[in-house]
């Protein structure tokens, strides 16, 4: 069970994955877990502390935990006079009686689901329920059709009237709220445009107010078929109101994209084993609460987009606890607008939830468990961090802390994600910031403990680390002339057939790939030599600092020839001399040939052309014709039928490219590399 205090982050992401930021403390690989904000603190265990808002961590609430039985879900609760408290469950409709942490069974309705309960002035008790329309009458180990209300199936919430004796009922799919007469009798107070009205408080003057859910609408009922509307929320359901003592109303308001369906009685309704529900869970929706003072003035006060909201109550002093669809949290806010994280369960959703002078309740669902609180602090009040990875075996330095009295703090390490047997033990307590004396791992948390001063505030816990050096591998390196075309990376390019060939250009692209598990900083040097030789030549200038994976290598002062690169690895900017670790790969060879091939011997005799085609370093590519300054290029066929030697013999005949007449034919020959020449000739 983890209790919190302290301002959450109203966003898309109220608690984030990572829990510590992790930030560079030297040139030699240190780092630091900071743990100074909610996000950061909140994320491990907590037992009867808080987590606020200014990053601090102190003594808080410590709940109860109380499975209920032969449940799926709760829907509602309410404390009796008598202190006790009773749940609402589905999918059997039985109502359980919390007294301390006792659950039993008080009343069973056989219906899917108790929506609603509450207790009016004469002591009677009183359940609303799914899916028939019914609102039953309860005693112990009884439960007694008090009135069927005609047209309705669902009804959603029950109230007490201003006088404490009658109720009214709001109910779907007709959107009506009925009166309910001490007697059982019934009658239509409000008829809605709505299908369902789902939410209803009575305030001090006997106005009703009622939420929908549909359109998200908050209506003012002032008498029988006499309604305003209040606001018309963003989304589409009113889940919850209530009213304080100053006249204000609260309103906990749910977007989800369309409404939401009501729930089904199915063939096993009733008869659904309890636990945990195994089917997927629908999505969550979008959160906000409202308040409207007496004038009626909306504020929204609180939003989340990551849950919807479930539940919502007021305390004594009028401070507003909503409990949420998602990760089975409860927050509150105050009238600055500080938002608070006041429980975080193990449950999905919280089906209920009430606090009041200290004391109160949280009922959850999946599985169903009522927590009473049952004080605050305490000696036994520990707070644990998340599991912090450091991505390798660490070495971890001084533990550091900031504390307003005092607090003890130890750690446990690991090379497992979750803790288990295999990690050390936890280390002596320290009173102060000291050496951790936890064995090297790649993880490790943190305990803090409360046993000296209860009123101690602890924040910005620090752990510095230093991982394991790992060598850094090259573990691919390409080098292509600049303008060769593209590879599909695990395939190998085939050039079109008829295809252009790669522009010529002197620069050669070398690209590396490096393995390196400690994220180093990482130095490269590049180094060349020519195939037949022995001896490296250095591709950088002398005061050059390469750091990128990447260098476009300028080989115009190269003589032609095969060439492979070498790259080395060094994480020389990170790690002291004598922990600097290294690592070289060689590239498949590369070819530098940045000369033209030479045409000879052209001739034209009638519409047969002969030439011979010669580079002393690539293989001939292609020939092709011009005429009269056409920028239109036909391909010559060799000789041979194929080019694929550095000396290629042309006789064809062009008479197709080149009709009658007297016509300038220019003839152009590319190398492999994409070097080109080209000789003119005139066709008589």
């Amino acid at each position: 069970m983890r209790i919190l205090l302290g301002r959450a982050i109203v966003a898309a992401s109220v608690l984030v994955t990572c829990l510590a930021s992790v930030t560079d403390a030297s040139a030699v690989g240190t780092r630091t877990f900071t743990l100074d904000t909610i996000e950061k603190l909140s994320g491990g265990d907590l037992t009867g502390v808080a987590v606020s808002s200014d990053g601090a961590v102190r003594a808080g609430f410590t709940l109860a935990n109380a499975p209920i039985p032969d449940a799926s879900a709760t829907f509602a609760a309410a404390t009796l006079n008598d202190g006790s408290t009773l749940i609402g469950t589905s999918p059997s409709g039985r109502v359980y009686r919390a007294s301390g942490d006792s659950v039993t069974l008080f009343a069973d309705t056989n219906a899917l689901a108790v929506t609603s309960i509450v207790q009016a002035k004469n002591g009677q008790i009183y359940a609303a329920t799914i899916p028939d329309g019914k609102v039953f009458r309860l005693s112990q180990g009884k439960a007694d059709v008090f009135a069927t209300l005609p047209d309705a199936s669902h009804v959603w919430a029950l109230a007490v009237d201003r006088a404490g004796t009658g109720l009214y009922a709001a109910t779907g799919p007709e959107g009506k709220v009925f009166r309910i007469e001490a007697g059982g009798q019934s009658s239509v107070y409000f008829r809605s445009t709505e299908t369902q009205l789902v939410s209803l408080a009575v305030a001090d003057n006997g106005d009703v107010l009622a939420g929908s859910s549909g359109k998200g609408r908050l209506f003012r009922i002032t008498g029988p078929g006499r309604a305003s509307v209040l606001a018309d929320l963003p989304g589409e359901e009113v889940k919850a109101i209530a009213i304080a003592k100053d006249g204000s109303v609260w309103a906990a308001a749910n977007e989800y994209g369309e409404p939401p369906e009501p729930p089904k009685r199915s063939a096993a309704a009733g008869r659904t084993p309890a636990g945990p529900d195994k089917g997927p869970k629908p999505k969550p929706g979008k959160g906000q609460l409202w308040r409207f003072d007496r004038e009626g003035r909306p504020e929204r006060m609180m939003k989340h987009d990551d849950t919807h909201y479930m539940s919502l109550s007021l305390d004594e002093k009028g401070q507003p606890y909503v409990g949420t669809g998602a990760e089975g949290r409860v927050y509150t806010v105050d009238d600055a607008h500080v938002v608070t994280l006041v429980a975080d369960t193990d449950e999905r959703q919280v089906g209920a939830v009430a606090f009041h002078g200290g004391k109160g309740f949280v009922a959850t669902s999946d599985p169903p468990v009522f927590h009473r609180i049952v004080g605050r602090g305490g000696p036994d009040a520990v707070w644990t961090s998340k599991v912090l990875d450091a991505g390798l075996r660490a070495k971890f330095g001084t533990l550091g802390w900031r504390s307003t009295g005092a607090v003890e703090l130890s750690t446990r390490t690991g090379n497992t994600p979750a803790p288990d047997a295999t990690w050390s033990g936890w280390s002596n307590p320290l009173a102060a910031a000291g050496a951790i004396g936890s064995p090297q791992g790649r993880y490790v948390q943190v305990r803090a403990r409360w046993s000296r001063d209860p009123n101690a505030v602890l924040s910005e816990v620090t752990i510095p680390f230093v991982t394991d050096n790992i060598r850094p591998v090259v573990t691919e390196v390409n080098a292509a002339m600049k303008g060769a075309p593209a590879k599909e990376p695990g395939k190998e390019a085939v050039q079109a057939s008829g295809g252009e060939l790669p522009k010529h250009d002197a620069v050669v692209k070398v690209t590396w790939k490096v393995d390196n598990p400690d994220a180093d900083a990482l130095r490269y040097r590049v180094a060349y030599r020519r195939e037949g030789q022995s001896l490296w030549r250095d591709a950088l200038r002398t005061d050059e600092i390469l750091t990128k994976a990447e260098l476009d290598w300028d080989t115009t002062a190269l003589p032609e020839g095969k060439y492979r690169v070498r790259i080395e690895a060094s994480d020389e900017p990170a790690n002291p001399d004598g922990q600097v670790q290294k690592h070289t790969l060689v590239s498949e060879p590369v070819l530098v040939d940045n000369t033209p091939p030479r045409l000879e011997n052209v001739t034209l005799a009638g519409r047969r052309l002969r030439a011979r085609a010669i580079d002393g370093t690539s293989p001939i590519a292609r020939v092709e014709i011009a005429v009269d300054g056409k920028l239109e290029w036909r391909p010559v066929a060799p000789a041979d039928g194929i080019f694929d030697t550095l000396d290629e013999a042309i006789d064809a005949d062009v008479s197709a490219a080149v009709g009658p007449g007297s016509h300038i034919v220019v003839v152009r020959a590319f190398d492999a590399a994409g070097n080109a020449v080209s000789r003119d000739v005139e066709a008589k």
